[in-house]
């Protein structure tokens, strides 16, 4: 008999700002324990490991979907029928307001629902024995009806956002899935009291890892887009980043005579709006945001990291909720021996302890931002130390190869 066959739902795959992803899924293919397949609706623009050559499937529904579907629906019209009635009866319980809001009308949950019958026959044909979804929000949903249909067993693998604002019949899922696995504890509380209230201990924290020694072996970057020595932030250019504070705390520094050389590395919508602040701080020789809005690969990013002398993560929580829960860049900071200075927001705590394995500001604080760069600066041998201490943390209790171990389990 062959391996258990678990498919693994992404919505888009692999994504530059999601590298953790595709690390985990490539180390799971690669222990061989588990035949994985990864479905995506979208192709990213991330780089894939070797590792899941032939193993990725990009499809989305399309019009002859729909007649091609037509004798998979005779074949399980009984259970597409409860599959409908389960889901059009369930309400909404868990999601934030927003959500509720967005699904309350009929009409969106039936399209919902048609959407999942068209993946359930695309599901059908690669025979899986489980089905893993990323995300408590809409894809987790899609999965939910789509193991009711095919009659297999599924996992939610849930991280910040997806928890924090765009969750969606989290009481549902917690009663059906087979586990729902958080990778940090701020988000994992805020799913944990639906579990104990309905008696079920199928909500687990399993964080995501690194592998320390595969990525320190990235080559360094030969031309780099900024002077040495420097300062280095990575991350997506989104409000919850929190790059706002740290150009200020750049300025205050400049002030003060302290010029540092800083590389931000990220894309997103704020892009236009953090240019137009560097220019209007008097910092365009020594900030630079690198990739020109358009992103660098994971490869080229952890080149950065080589020359950098520290690395500032100044992440925030939004009015909306959405904050970080243990950012990846934190973890690839620790495999390079780099200082960090970050934020107590969202579960970075778990990872950066103040004056131990990093330094640690309030949020929103670019005050305390420049204090911290200023340390750093002026104390070599703390800095050394902290980083050191960080990779011992991340290398001790954030070891992918050791992480995965407790994913591939539950998918057995």
């Amino acid at each position: 008999m062959g391996n258990k066959k678990a498919l693994i739902f992404i919505p888009e795959f692999p994504v530059l700002t999601e590298t953790f992803i595709e690390r985990e899924v490539s180390k799971l293919s690669e222990r061989g324990n588990v035949d994985v397949v990864v479905f995506s609706i979208l192709k990213g623009k991330g780089s894939v490991s070797s590792e899941l050559n032939g193993k990725i499937v990009y499809s989305r529904p399309a019009v002859l979907d729909i007649l091609e579907s037509a004798f998979f629906v005779i074949s399980k019209f009984r259970k597409i029928k409860s599959a409908f009635s389960n889901f059009i009866s369930i309400e909404n319980t868990g999601a934030s307001p927003d959500v509720i809001a967005n699904q309350a009308s009929f009409g969106k949950k039936l399209y919902v629902f048609l959407k999942s019958v068209l993946y359930a026959h695309k599901f059908s044909k690669l025979n899986p024995n489980i089905i893993l979804a990323h995300f408590l929000s809409e894809p987790s949903t899609i999965a939910m009806i789509i193991a009711n249909i095919l009659e297999v067993p599924y996992i939610i693998s849930a991280h910040a956002k997806d928890i924090t604002v765009n969750s969606e019949y989290v009481e549902e899922k917690v009663k059906t899935a087979k586990y729902i696995t958080i990778c940090n504890k701020n988000a994992y509380q805020n799913v944990l009291s639906w579990a104990n209230k309905l008696g079920k201990n199928n909500v687990v924290l399993a964080y995501h890892g690194v592998d320390t020694y595969k990525i320190s072996q990235i080559p360094e970057k030969a031309n780099l887009d900024v002077k040495r020595p420097y300062m280095l932030s990575v991350g997506r250019l989104v409000e919850k980043k929190g790059l706002v504070y740290l150009i200020e705390a750049i300025k205050i520094l400049k002030n003060k005579g302290i010029l540092i050389n800083s590389a931000i590395i990220g894309s997103g919508p704020l892009y236009e709006v953090l240019v137009e602040k560097i220019k209007e701080l008097g910092l365009v020789e020594t900030v630079k945001i690198i990739g020109e809005n358009k992103g660098l690969s994971n490869e080229e990013t952890l080149s950065y990291y080589k020359s950098a002398d520290f690395l500032v993560f100044p992440s925030i929580q939004t009015k909306e909720g959405d904050v970080d829960g243990i950012a990846n860049v934190l973890f690839e900071a620790g495999a390079f021996k780099l200082p960090v200075i970050a934020t107590d927001a969202g579960s970075t705590n778990e990872l950066i302890i103040d004056n131990l394995t990093g330094l640690v500001c309030r949020q929103k604080d670019p005050t305390c931002l420049a204090d911290k760069i200023e340390e750093l600066v002026n104390n070599k041998e703390k800095a050394k130390i902290l980083g050191e201490n960080l990779y011992n943390k991340v290398k001790e209790d954030f070891s992918l190869d050791k992480n995965i171990e407790k994913l591939e389990q539950m998918l057995l």
